[in-house]
């Protein structure tokens, strides 16, 4: 469910359907993922922001991060269809947050100021109109109409002691009903998207 190249899809298609941007570029083989345009209020420039997303921060280790901002921002400086300003975003898709800016550790000067890390608490309403949990649980609707469809065999052997501890987790987190039966998929999207310290 949490493959990277599923959401920048949804992403893309999510921000074409919102109708909030004056150009959406397909999905990108080079460092960003797509590009999109918005007008800015008061600027006869439109923004061209370019995207590339990952599923959590920890996608990428510390000593990345500079290299990463580096490429991406390289790609939208030598952008030869690019009139306006830029931005370059890191969309976090699946990590609650807020926005940000990396910085070195040691300086703690930015190693970019024209890009921003965006975690899906802003991520999503901005590029999509709806919260990240509004989107798993469509992805789930999916999955669970496929699953109608096919019938899945799992002959996997589980260690006892990893059985015990899920369901001591689930007991938890009310995720099983009076039988011990897990019965509520959404419970379990809520529990991840909208709470704090799972």
């Amino acid at each position: 469910m949490n493959s990277g190249w599923r959401y920048q899809y949804i992403v893309k298609d999510c921000a074409l359907s919102s109708k909030r941007f004056m150009t959406i570029s397909d999905i990108g083989a080079a460092e960003a993922d797509f590009n999109a345009t918005i007008d800015v209020i008061g600027s006869k420039d439109a923004l061209s922001i370019y995207v590339s997303i990952k599923n959590r921060i920890n996608t990428m280790g510390g000593q990345d991060w500079p290299k990463a901002i580096h490429a991406l921002e390289d790609v939208a400086r030598t952008d030869k269809n690019r009139t306006g300003p830029y931005i370059c975003v890191f969309g976090i898709v699946i990590e609650k947050g807020q926005r940000s800016i990396k910085r070195n550790a040691k300086s703690k000067s930015a190693y970019s100021v024209n890009t921003e890390v965006w975690l899906s608490d802003f991520f999503w309403p901005f590029f999509a109109n709806y919260a990240y949990s509004e989107i798993a649980k469509a992805v789930l609707d999916v999955l669970m109409e496929d699953a109608k469809k096919v019938k899945v065999v799992n002959d996997s052997a589980i260690p006892e002691p990893l059985i015990l501890a899920f369901g001591e987790e689930c007991h938890k987190h009310k995720l099983l009903d009076e039988q011990g039966m897990f019965n509520d998929p959404l419970r379990l999207v809520d529990l991840f998207c909208n709470s704090n310290g799972v």
